[in-house]
């Protein structure tokens, strides 16, 4: 995974929201082990990070839904990322964690704030 030019961190934002989207929808169904969730510090996003927390700690989707629905977070219309399914998005999780590892590496950059 190369890239010509640093992601846009708008890029990156909807790329996790697609991955925590699909967590989302499969994590409390038992559709999706723990194993196989990218880790927390692999979302680039602060707002990626906090989501990623709520929805692991929830006890329920329903309990993960109700509190994301009360957030105030930059750049992501909580009420679009909760009426949307994610079950075409599988392939997100295992993007965020392989962004992040080429990012640690230095193969991909990230562009400046």
């Amino acid at each position: 995974m190369a890239a010509d030019r640093p992601l846009k961190r708008i890029d990156i934002l909807r790329h996790e929201l697609k991955a925590l989207r699909y967590i989302l929808d499969n994590y409390h169904a038992g559709k999706l082990p723990p194993a196989a969730l990218p880790p927390r510090q692999d979302f680039q996003s602060d707002q990626g990070r906090r989501l990623y927390a709520i929805i692991v700690a929830a006890p329920s989707r329903a309990a993960a839904e109700a509190e994301i629905g009360g957030l105030e977070l930059d750049d992501v219309d909580q009420a679009s990322f909760l009426r949307l399914t994610g079950e075409h998005y599988y392939t997100y999780p295992a993007l965020v964690r392989e962004r992040a590892e080429a990012i640690r590496q230095g193969r991909l950059e990230v562009e400046a704030a």
